[in-house]
C-alpha cells in the first residue's frame, strides 16, 4: 500500500475537500493503487472515467473520508477495497456492504473441519474482483445442514458396504467357467447346445466317449463337446469359440472336425428309416381322420446358402434360381415329424425330380406305401414302378378351376403337410444351417464320401429327433 500523504487534494468529483484548506492538513490521503484493474475501479468510483492513462495518476489521492473504515483494504471482497463514500452516493450503502462482509466472515469461521487427517487445507487469499454476497443464515439452518451431512455420511457408508458385497459377488462369478454356467441349468443347456436338458447332454457325452478316445487338449471332454454343440446350435465362428474357451482357432477347428466325424457316424442311428409296422403303430390321429393312413413319409427339399465358388462349373451347379443364390439341397421326414431320411446334399441347380430319383428314397419304399409331397414333386411315374402312390396338391394347369373333390383333398393335404415345414424349421433351429456356409464344407473327395455339410446335417437331424414329436399321437 502507498505511503499516506498530507496536504493533497481529493480528486473525486463533487468533493468539498480542496487543496489549501485547513481541514486537509489533518486528513490522511491515499494514492491510487499501481494494479491496473484496481486503479480502474478507483477511477470509476471517483467518476473520472474521462482521464487518459498518464503520469498524473501517480500524484492523485483519495482521503480517508471516502472509506467506510477510514482506510483501503487489501481484501477484494471487503467494501473498502475501492473507495465508496462520496457526495454523489447514499452513505447507507457502505454500511450495508460492511455488514454483509462481516456476516460472510462469521459464516466462514463456523465451517466444520474435515474428518480426514491426511487432507491438508490451506486458506487462500480472495481473488481480485470478488464480490461479496450477503445471506442471512441462522443457527437452525446450520443445525439442519449438519444433520443432513450426518445422514448423507450414513447413506454413503451403507452404499460402500453394498458395493463391496457386489464386487465380491462379481469376483466369484468371474471364476465360474463357461461350461459350469451352461451346464448348471436346463434352459442354458438348451439355448447353447440345442439339447433338451443337461441329462441328455451327459448321456450323449458318456455314449460317445465310451466308444472313442478323444484327443487330449487343454479343454476337458465336456468342454470339447460344448465347442461342437455351440458351433452347430449358435452358428458361432471358430474365432468366437476360441475367445470364449480361451484356446486357439486351430484347437477349435481340430476339436470340431474330430468330434463331427465321430458324431455323424455314431448318431446316424437316430436318423433311421422305420418299418411300415412302426409307422402304423405310431401314426398320429390327424393322418387317420384325413384319410392318409398309408402315408409312409412326407418329402420336401430345403436349401442352405453357400459362398459363391470360384470355379465356374461349381458356381453353375450350386446356383438356385428359386433362391437366386448358391445353395445345397436335401430332403425327407416321417408322419410323426421325425426326420427319417436325409439325402446327400445337392447343388441348388438340381431339381426335386433329380434329387428324388438319385437319393435312394424310392428304393426304401414298399408296395402299397403312400408318399406325400409338394407340387414340385409331381412325377408319379417314378413311384409307380414300386406300386407307391404319390399325393400332391391338385393343380389348375390347363383348366380353369379344380373340382370339388380336388379342393377337399388339397385342403386335407395342407393340414398334414404343414408338419414337414415345422420339421424343417426345427432342423434349422441349429443356426449353422441358417448361415452362409464356406465352400470348403461342400467339397467331397469322391461321390461316395461325405462332405462336412453332409455330416453336419446328420448330426443336427439326430439331435433334432431327440426332442418331443412335432405331431401329437
Amino acid at each position: 500500500m502507498s505511503r499516506p500523504k498530507l496536504g493533497s487534494a481529493c480528486c473525486a468529483v463533487g468533493c468539498n475537500l480542496t487543496s489549501g484548506t485547513n481541514a486537509l492538513s489533518k486528513i490522511k490521503m491515499f494514492r491510487f493503487p499501481k494494479d491496473q484493474t484496481r486503479r480502474q475501479a478507483w477511477i470509476t468510483a471517483v467518476r473520472r472515467e474521462a482521464w487518459l492513462p498518464g503520469a498524473i495518476l501517480s500524484t492523485l489521492t483519495v482521503p480517508v473520508t471516502c472509506f467506510i473504515l477510514g482506510a483501503p483494504s487489501v481484501d477484494p471482497c471487503h467494501p473498502d477495497y475501492v473507495p465508496s463514500i462520496f457526495a454523489h452516493k447514499n452513505t447507507t450503502d457502505g454500511s450495508q456492504k460492511l455488514e454483509r462482509y462481516q456476516r460472510s466472515q462469521r459464516r466462514s469461521s463456523v465451517v466444520e473441519p474435515m474428518d480426514s487427517p491426511s487432507l491438508e487445507v490451506t486458506q487462500a487469499d480472495p481473488e481480485e474482483g470478488c464480490t461479496a454476497v450477503g445471506t442471512d443464515l441462522s443457527m437452525a439452518d446450520i443445525d439442519q445442514l449438519q444433520n443432513e451431512n450426518i445422514e448423507l455420511k450414513r447413506k454413503m457408508a451403507s452404499l460402500e458396504k453394498k458395493l463391496e458385497s457386489q464386487e465380491k459377488q462379481l469376483q466369484d462369478h468371474m471364476f465360474v467357467s463357461l461350461s459350469d454356467f451352461i451346464l448348471n441349468d436346463d434352459k442354458h443347456t438348451h439355448f447353447y447346445t440345442g439339447l433338451p436338458s443337461i441329462s441328455v447332454f451327459f448321456t450323449l457325452l458318456t455314449y460317445l466317449t465310451s466308444i472313442w478316445n478323444a484327443s487330449s487338449t487343454i479343454l476337458t471332454l465336456p468342454e470339447q463337446f460344448l465347442v461342437v454343440l455351440m458351433k452347430l446350435s449358435l452358428g458361432l465362428t471358430h474365432q468366437d469359440l476360441a475367445f470364449r474357451f480361451k484356446v486357439s482357432c486351430g484347437t477349435v477347428s481340430n476339436i470340431f472336425h474330430e468330434w463331427l466325424d465321430v458324431m455323424a457316424k455314431e448318431l446316424q442311428c437316430l436318423v433311421r428309416w422305420p418299418s411300415r409296422k412302426e409307422i402304423r403303430r405310431n401314426l398320429p390321429t390327424l393322418f387317420k381322420t384325413t384319410g392318409f393312413q398309408k402315408v409312409r413319409c412326407i418329402i420336401d427339399c430345403t436349401e442352405v446358402f453357400t459362398e459363391r465358388p470360384t470355379s465356374l462349373q461349381a458356381r453353375a451347379i450350386t446356383y438356385s434360381r428359386y433362391k437366386s443364390h448358391n445353395t445345397v439341397k436335401f430332403l425327407g421326414i416321417s408322419p410323426t415329424g421325425a426326420i427319417t431320411f436325409l439325402s446327400k446334399v445337392w447343388g441348388g441347380r438340381a431339381s426335386d425330380k433329380v434329387i428324388t430319383k438319385n437319393s435312394g428314397l424310392i428304393d426304401l419304399l414298399e408296395q402299397g406305401d403312400h408318399v406325400m409331397a409338394d407340387r414340385g414333386f409331381n412325377f408319379p411315374e417314378y413311384f409307380a414302378n414300386k406300386c407307391v402312390r404319390l399325393h400332391v396338391p391338385a393343380s389348375t394347369k390347363g383348366r380353369k378351376q379344380l373340382t370339388g373333390l380336388e379342393v377337399t383333398h388339397s385342403r386335407k393335404m395342407s393340414r398334414v403337410r404343414i408338419h414337414v415345414e415345422r420339421a424343417i424349421g426345427k432342423l434349422k433351429s441349429f443356426r449353422i444351417l441358417r448361415n452362409t456356409l464356406p465352400v470348403s464344407m461342400v467339397k467331397r473327395r469322391n461321390d461316395n464320401s461325405l462332405c462336412t455339410i453332409d455330416k453336419i446335417l446328420i448330426v443336427c437331424a439326430a439331435l433334432s429327433n431327440l426332442g418331443k414329436p412335432l405331431v401329437p399321437k
